[in-house]
């Protein structure tokens, strides 16, 4: 019996080990961390139990699948225990991330003073939409275009310094990115990102707040392809 007890033990230590990381994350503790900070523009940092399971964690592998080819941007993940040498308790504590509250998000963007604290839901969905509020991490959502993903946030730039010129010049680089699209889906989504570009270099940001309504739709969780490449601008506003 003893050694059966033995082997159970064993054997749900070996499953728990396997869960202590997640797989596109970086593990860190209060030293490596500095170092992850000075390499990438964006951070979320997750501070949790060492062995995380469970609806939060799976929503947690969600957004990290989703946010895999974004550049510049990385999740670093906080294993976080209170009993024997409390493993990064101190680190937690720092950033108010206390063991009944886990998951604690944090989300720090290089320049920015202080790091932005999460108080959604904790699901993947509503952990994307705070991302897309408050950075500009590609989240490769269905019905965006990587190729046009740049060029929005540049051209909402022209049109607040009200740079008629780059408008017109940024314009054509996405009709031509656009033309170089095979897949009709994607060159659907191309024609909306152009329908946007053009009325907003018509009607400027006003543009914005005429489609407010949708963009909130979007934050709510009511998607449409319009209103998600809708944010892509909005969100540079």
């Amino acid at each position: 019996m003893k050694i059966f007890l033995a082997f159970a033990t064993l054997f749900s230590f070996l499953i728990l080990s396997n869960n202590a990381h997640t797989q596109g994350t970086v593990t860190v503790d209060s030293i490596t961390f500095d170092k992850i900070l000075q390499r990438f523009h964006t951070v979320l940092l997750k501070f949790d139990d060492k062995f995380p399971y469970g609806p939060f964690q799976d929503n947690f592998k969600d957004l990290v699948d989703s946010v895999a080819n974004a550049k510049d941007f990385v999740i670093a993940e906080v294993p976080v225990t209170d009993r024997d040498n409390r493993e990064n308790y101190h680190f937690g504590l720092n950033y108010y991330a206390f063991k009944p509250d886990f998951p604690v998000y944090r989300l720090f963007i290089k320049d920015t003073p202080t790091p932005i604290k999460y108080v959604g839901d904790r699901t993947a969905d509503d952990l994307k939409r705070f991302l897309l509020r408050n950075t500009k991490v590609w989240l490769g959502l269905s019905g965006t275009i990587e190729l046009l993903h740049e060029l929005s946030g540049e051209f909402i730039d022209a049109t607040l310094n009200n740079d008629t010129d780059t408008q017109t010049l940024l314009l054509e680089k996405a009709q031509n990115r656009v033309n170089t699209i095979l897949d009709t889906k994607d060159q659907k989504s191309g024609e909306m990102y152009l329908k946007i570009m053009e009325a907003v270099m018509k009607d400027g940001i006003e543009f914005f707040k005429r489609e407010e309504r949708r963009i909130h739709n979007l934050l709510k969780g009511k998607r449409s392809k319009y209103v998600i490449i809708l944010i892509h601008f909005y969100r540079n506003e």
